[in-house]
């Protein structure tokens, strides 16, 4: 028996073409939707917090942004906000430490 030229190229091209690895749905969706706050650090001098609900507090030393999980507490000193606009900012000055909150929206106690 003779498989034919077009049959061997099909079963060529299907063997090439690469599976997709499974990746956790709901995590995508909930941050496409934007629910889910985004911080990138660029050093410790900047950081960009995007998908925020809002300014809860804001001092030199401490902002604190609400988000659909809860407070996300960033602190350090000489802090300033820049390209504040709806659902996005950066903080610049020196960042110490970036709390973000738990996944199930509750805060860590502080001690």
């Amino acid at each position: 028996m003779r498989i034919s030229r077009s049959a061997k190229d099909a079963s060529r091209a299907r063997a090439r073409v690469p599976r997709r690895r499974s990746l956790p749905a709901l995590e995508w969706v909930e941050d496409a939707a934007g629910r889910c706050a985004r911080a990138t650090v660029i050093g410790n001098r900047s950081l960009l917090v995007e998908n925020h609900t809002g300014v809860l507090s804001f001092t030199d030393r401490r902002v604190q942004l609400d988000t659909a999980r809860g407070p996300l507490c960033v602190t350090g000193s000489g802090l300033t906000l820049r390209d504040v606009r709806p659902g996005a900012l950066i903080v610049r000055g020196d960042i110490a430490r970036v709390e973000l909150p738990c996944a199930g929206g509750d805060a860590p106690d502080e001690g």
